[in-house]
């Protein structure tokens, strides 16, 4: 009987070390990925969504280079990008969205989705690496991940009103899937008493 309280104590010990590991972890990531985008006025936010609109695709792989080639990820589904229409200087634009969400994967930019409309994005990379993005008309989170942790999903909803409280500000980060979701508010300053992230 005592070696069995020893070896619940044991394991109790060990758990509470992995959760500790778990925290540290995201921490630190959170620290080391820095955005990009945290201070951008309208115009680099339309001047991002312009070059990612008119960036030109690579041309298809044949059959012996996807063979030799790892895996590569795939955009299954379009991401609606927003075309701004030019506009005088200095006048911002007549219907500009509240935020935007950028989706990063592997480090470079995905797509970039307008708040506002209520709709799902996914991020399908093959092999069965699949994220689902629930967009609302103040933010977004993440609905499912095909990721074994799940860590992504219970991040919760990041708001136009909540992102400057939260313990990884504007952003939800899959890191087995080296995804990250990005609230990016035009002209937006950071709350100095918002927690460091």
């Amino acid at each position: 009987m005592p070696n069995r309280k020893k070896t619940n104590k044991t394991a109790n010990i060990l758990v509470i070390v992995m959760l500790v590991l778990v925290a540290a972890g995201l921490l630190i990531a959170s620290r080391f990925i820095q955005s990009p985008n945290a201070n951008l006025s309208q115009t680099e936010i339309e001047d991002s969504i312009r070059a990612l609109a008119t960036e030109t695709p690579k041309p298809a792989k044949t059959e012996a280079q996807k063979e030799n080639a790892g895996p590569v990820p795939v955009q299954t589904e379009a991401v609606s990008v927003i075309e701004a229409s030019p506009q005088p200087e200095g006048q911002p634009p007549e219907q500009s969205a509240p935020g935007y969400l950028f989706i990063i994967l592997e480090g470079r930019v995905w797509g970039i989705e307008a708040l506002g409309e209520e709709r799902n994005v996914t991020v399908d990379q093959g092999n069965g690496v699949v994220n689902v993005i629930h967009l609302q008309k103040d933010g977004f989170y993440m609905d499912s991940s095909t990721c074994d942790n799940q860590l992504c999903v219970g991040e919760g909803t990041v708001t136009l009103t909540n992102w400057q409280q939260r313990i990884l500000g504007p952003c939800v980060y899959c890191l087995p899937h080296n995804l990250q979701l990005e609230l990016v508010v035009p002209n937006a300053e950071r709350d100095p008493n918002a927690p460091d992230a």
